[in-house]
């Protein structure tokens, strides 16, 4: 039986929740501009709903996207924990904000898009990573 020569990697890292943080402070730059464009009436209600879908692809892109730090990391593993985490203290901050708990399948679908866009910014980082290095 041969030994481990490698350390196992862990799930989870400091990079991916900084890069959560990173699309978490975008959503909220996002949603602070639509609200002072909403007060200041230079938009309508009509906008509320665009906006948000923007900002429910652009964000976890974002995360993934800062998330990835070097090529050799998994685009797939880090993209979609850095996805999952950016819903996941979304969701918390919005319950807290509520005041109440409201789970619903909505949520499992958010949590779904930001996963994958989660791992398309990771893959575009590491594609531009890869292409440096050529």
């Amino acid at each position: 039986m041969r030994k481990r020569t490698r350390r196992m990697r862990s799930l989870f890292t400091w990079q991916q929740l900084t890069g959560a943080l990173l699309g978490c402070g975008i959503a909220l730059a996002g949603m602070l501009l639509l609200s002072l464009l909403l007060y200041w009436d230079k938009a309508g209600e009509g906008a509320i709903d665009p906006v948000n879908g923007i900002l429910k692809v652009i964000c976890p892109f974002a995360a993934g996207f800062f998330a990835l730090k070097k090529p050799s990391e998994s685009t797939l593993v880090t993209g979609a924990v850095a996805g999952a985490l950016f819903q996941v203290i979304l969701s918390i901050g919005l319950c807290l904000c509520a005041g109440q708990v409201s789970l619903s399948w909505a949520l499992v679908g958010d949590l779904v898009i930001c996963i994958a866009t989660g791992i398309a910014g990771a893959m575009v980082k590491g594609l531009l990573l890869d292409r440096q290095k050529s």
